[in-house]
C-alpha cells in the first residue's frame, strides 16, 4: 500500500479479507486499547519513551510470519519515500530468501486529491480521535514520491 494519511489504504484493507494486514498502526491500535488510551495518546507515549521500535519489531514479525506461513499479505503503511520503499522491498526479499519462499510484490498506489484526503482525516477523527496534524499530512503530501516498476514491484495498481 502506498499512499498519504486518509487516503483509503486501511479502508481497502477492510474490504479485502482475503490478506491479513501488517500495520504498525494497528499494533498501536491494539497497544492503546490494552492501556485504556486513544491511538494518538499511545503514539505520543512510544515516542516520547523511544519505545517505537518495539512497535516496528512486532510489525516485522507478523510480515515474517506470512512468508514463513506462504500467506498473502498486505503492508498497511504510507511508504511514500522511493528509497524507504526499496529499503522494505530489499528487506521483504531477504526474509522470503531466510525461508526459501519467493514474492510477488504488487503495489496499490492510492493519489486521491487533497481535499478528498482533509475531508476523510476529519471524519476520522470525529469517529475516532485519531488526530493526524495538517503540517504531517502536508509533509506527506510534498514528500510523495509515485512508485516506479524499477523499485521492485511485480505490478502497480493506481486509485485515483
Amino acid at each position: 500500500m502506498i499512499g498519504v494519511s486518509g487516503s483509503g489504504k486501511t479502508t481497502w484493507v477492510n474490504l479485502n479479507k482475503q490478506y491479513i494486514a501488517c500495520s504498525t498502526d494497528s499494533i498501536l491500535e491494539e497497544k492503546a486499547q490494552k492501556m485504556g488510551i486513544s491511538y494518538t495518546e499511545a503514539f505520543d507515549y512510544f515516542q516520547d519513551k523511544k519505545k517505537f521500535e518495539s512497535i516496528t519489531a512486532a510489525f516485522f514479525q507478523s510480515i515474517r510470519q506470512c512468508i514463513k506461513n506462504d500467506t498473502d499479505f498486505v503492508i498497511d503503511r504510507t511508504h511514500l519515500k522511493r528509497h524507504i520503499r526499496m529499503s522494505l522491498i530489499n528487506e521483504l526479499k531477504t526474509i522470503a530468501m531466510e525461508h526459501g519462499k519467493h514474492l510477488e510484490l504488487n503495489a496499490i498506489c492510492f493519489e486521491l486529491p487533497n481535499n478528498i484526503i482533509f475531508e476523510r482525516l476529519n471524519i476520522r477523527a470525529k469517529a475516532t480521535g485519531k488526530i493526524i496534524p495538517k503540517n504531517v499530512i502536508l509533509d506527506q503530501i510534498n514528500s510523495f514520491d509515485i512508485p516506479t516498476i524499477d523499485e521492485g514491484f511485480d505490478t502497480i495498481e493506481r486509485i485515483t
